[in-house]
């Protein structure tokens, strides 16, 4: 039989599952898988993976709201995601209080129909504890959105544990999933009230109002409701070592409990904030970056399938005037003792300074970075490279047609050369921002080529996807 294309003699990584082989393709779909497999175009990928495209299932475009409205869109996002390897990525609905999630949900969904050359799909994060908004549940779940984003902390976003258990209960009668940003509030907020009362306002000491154990405690409670309502449950961004204890155990005694950590925790320890002030800046994230003995238990519990996904939190923004960027470090309670004025400092045409706030492109770095630094240093094992970036997210947020390679599934298909070195610059990302954390970062590892649906839209340093190529992933449990 003659497919539509066959990718031949790369070694495809799907699962534990590794051989060197074919894939065809017809239409939009993953139709075989063999060898010696004939196409009336062929693509040679020897020396190369073959893996799933990747899903990145936690990731924040543009919104329209006066603070934090994020810089990559859904039309610079998506590409970055492109070229890194990402053919999925899911967002999320946050809904202001005083609207319905549908009507928030449609308002998402224009911003981002047509405008994303991968396919895409929302979290919905209720964020005002109304009995209206529990109605909604079900017709939300009607529109396509199986999982359910809930904060524990952060006033404006957190909703009181009564509320967050009837939810879980609603989401659970529906056999969708709770995502969790799990902190205990009480304890940041007296923490943070110490702090100020000693004015201790140094970045370096921004860690400390932060406790892993706070943190841990939270997973806890969030997991016991879990277990208590007989849900799914995902707790978001994990940082510290207690943490993954916590999910552990509820693995342990049975509760469907799942754990993701996020690039920024895995490739940096809080190190950053006893450093430049002005690059510290980006760090400014709860639950914080920790010292590098969580950050290993994190790569051991992935390793380990303790915590079941990495994500990235992205949220790419561009630099803003000195002011607003002191603004933000003092919502966190802190000051920012800035370097000298030098050569290499940035001015805007205004002539004001211009710092970091948010740490971006990471939907386009995390696919090969956890190869080069999780794989090529021993950490994860290639399937669990694949495992947690593609088949899990895909499992896990009821992605019934990605994640693997198989005949039926999508044909969203990674070329990716493991000896291809690169660093990363703002000159070479593609989200619509001015730094990177990761800038000069020597990496091994690149996407060589990226397929979405069998049609290729990277192809080495050349995009060729279009903005109407991203479908909405309408999902059901």
């Amino acid at each position: 039989m003659i497919y539509d294309l066959v990718i031949t003699d790369g070694l495809i990584i799907n699962g534990e599952t590794e051989f060197q082989g074919d894939i065809a393709i017809s239409g939009e779909k993953i139709v075989a898988i063999g060898t010696d497999l004939t196409g009336k175009t062929s693509i040679d990928a020897t020396g190369k993976f073959v893996l799933p495209g990747a899903i990145d299932s936690h990731v924040h475009m543009q919104t329209e709201r006066k603070d934090f409205c994020y810089d990559d869109d859904f039309r610079t996002g998506s590409v970055a995601a492109a070229f890194g390897g990402v053919t999925t990525i899911i967002d999320q609905v946050q809904a202001e209080h005083g609207l319905t999630l549908d009507a928030e949900l449609s308002t998402r969904m224009a911003l981002a129909a047509g405008n994303s050359c991968v396919d895409f799909a929302f979290h919905m994060n209720i964020r005002e504890p109304l009995e209206e908004r529990l109605k909604e549940i079900p017709k939300i779940v009607d529109r396509g959105i199986t999982s359910f984003k809930w904060f524990m902390s952060i006033p404006g976003w957190r909703v009181p544990d009564e509320f967050l258990l009837r939810g879980m209960f609603e989401v659970s009668a529906l056999g969708g999933i709770t995502v969790i940003h799990a902190e205990n509030q009480g304890v940041i907020l007296e923490m943070r009230r110490r702090a100020a009362a000693r004015n201790a306002r140094d970045i370096v000491n921004f860690n400390r109002n932060y406790p892993a154990a706070a943190e841990a405690s939270a997973i806890s409670l969030a997991l016991s409701m879990a277990e208590i309502t007989d849900g799914r449950a995902l707790i978001f961004h994990n940082t510290c070592s207690e943490g993954v204890a916590a999910i552990r155990a509820a693995k342990e005694r049975g509760v469907q409990a799942h754990g993701e950590a996020c690039l920024a925790w895995l490739t940096h320890t809080d190190d950053i904030y006893k450093g430049d002030q002005v690059k510290a800046l980006p760090f400014l994230l709860t639950p914080p970056i920790r010292d590098a003995e969580h950050q290993s238990a994190l790569w051991r519990a992935l390793e380990l399938g303790d915590l079941d996904i990495i994500s990235t939190d992205h949220a790419a923004m561009r630099m803003v005037p000195e002011e607003k960027a002191r603004e933000v470090a003092a919502y966190f309670g802190h000051d920012v003792i800035a370097p000298p004025v030098d050569d290499t400092t940035p001015f805007d045409a205004d002539g004001n300074r211009l710092m970091p706030v948010l740490p971006p492109g990471n939907v386009e770095t995390r696919f090969p970075l956890i190869y080069s630094e999780g794989v090529l240093k021993g950490r994860l094992s290639r399937a669990r490279w694949v495992e947690t970036c593609c088949a899990a997210p895909a499992k896990l947020f009821d992605l019934k047609t990605k994640g693997q390679l198989a005949p039926g599934f999508d044909a969203d298909i990674v070329i990716f050369d493991p000896k291809a070195r690169h660093s990363y610059s703002v000159n070479n990302l593609h989200s619509n921002t001015d730094y990177s954390v990761w800038e000069d970062w020597k990496v091994q590892g690149k996407v060589d080529k990226t397929f979405s649906r069998g049609k290729l839209i990277v192809d080495g340093d050349a995009f060729l996807g279009s903005a109407e190529h991203g479908q909405y992933l309408k999902r059901t449990v």
